[in-house]
């Protein structure tokens, strides 16, 4: 449907709009890259600054698209593409912060953690609400049939996994008291992790049996369950242990097995 010269102009105008904002986090971008190297002590914190700006941009890039699809009746996968990119950039910054290590044990970041105490479990809990929130708009953005569809769970996958490596589960063992001070925000940290390792985990395993039947995929599943477990065993939540528990060696015995069906045709 042919589009007329005043919404166009409309159109133009309101992404413009979007753009003069986004130039304005980009300023600030700017402004936190310069800060980190004059304070190294406060280096985390600025990467948690590039983390805030950086969900700022993704939410006006979704939303420009928003506006494409409204006025233009088109998708702009343009605009998608950068706010994928820039999730990326998101997982970067939280990466030097807290690290990005799936397959460590709880508390391997511990030098990591104690150098951002200030970050409250509130303001933690505050920042994977808005992650997680942006993954799931972003996917749903793209809808069904896009080209990235496959990449999705990656997505999931470091938003769940670097969740969990925010969390000091050092101090959510020690406060169990619900007067404590942000006990609520560390206990529903904890359950949206968990929650979504799970998910992450089981969308590594559709891209196995759907997709690409790939040894690999099963085995970042794995990883996956195997921090929902020690998660889940450090909050004393047997019923998800024990379901993590099973899925691993589920998953492990599916690779045992492909192995020996590659062999056979080697024996023959």
């Amino acid at each position: 449907m042919a589009v007329d010269q005043a919404t166009k102009k409309l159109y133009n105008e309101r992404i413009g709009a979007h753009k003069l904002e986004i130039s304005e986090h980009e300023k600030e971008l700017s402004a936190y890259k310069k800060a980190m190297m004059s304070n190294k002590k406060l280096k985390p914190f600025f990467h948690l600054g590039n983390v805030a700006e950086q969900l700022q941009i993704v939410r006006l890039q979704m939303e420009m698209n928003e506006i494409s699809e409204q006025m233009m009746q088109v998708k702009n996968n343009s605009f998608l593409d950068n706010a994928r990119k820039n999730m990326y950039k998101i997982f970067a910054d939280l990466d030097a912060v807290v690290k990005g290590d799936v397959d460590e044990p709880i508390d391997f970041n511990r030098d990591e953690l104690d150098k951002i105490t200030p970050f409250t479990p509130k303001q933690r809990l505050n920042v994977y609400r808005h992650i997680r929130r942006a993954v799931e708009k972003l996917v749903q953005s793209y809808g069904a049939n896009t080209k990235w569809i496959w990449s999705f769970p990656e997505l999931y996958a470091k938003s769940a996994n670097l969740g969990k490596n925010l969390i000091d589960f050092r101090e959510v063992q020690s406060k169990r008291d619900p007067r404590e001070e942000f006990f609520y925000d560390r206990k529903e940290l904890v359950k949206l992790v968990i929650d979504d390792l799970l998910d992450a985990s089981n969308r590594y395993r559709d891209k196995y049996e759907i997709s690409t039947k790939a040894t690999g995929d099963l085995i970042m599943a794995i990883k996956l369950l195997e921090g929902l477990r020690r998660a889940a065993v450090v909050v004393k939540d047997d019923a998800m242990a024990a379901k993590a528990k099973t899925g691993i060696e589920s998953y492990k015995a599916r690779i045992e097995a492909e192995k020996e069906e590659k062999k056979q045709p080697a024996k023959k």
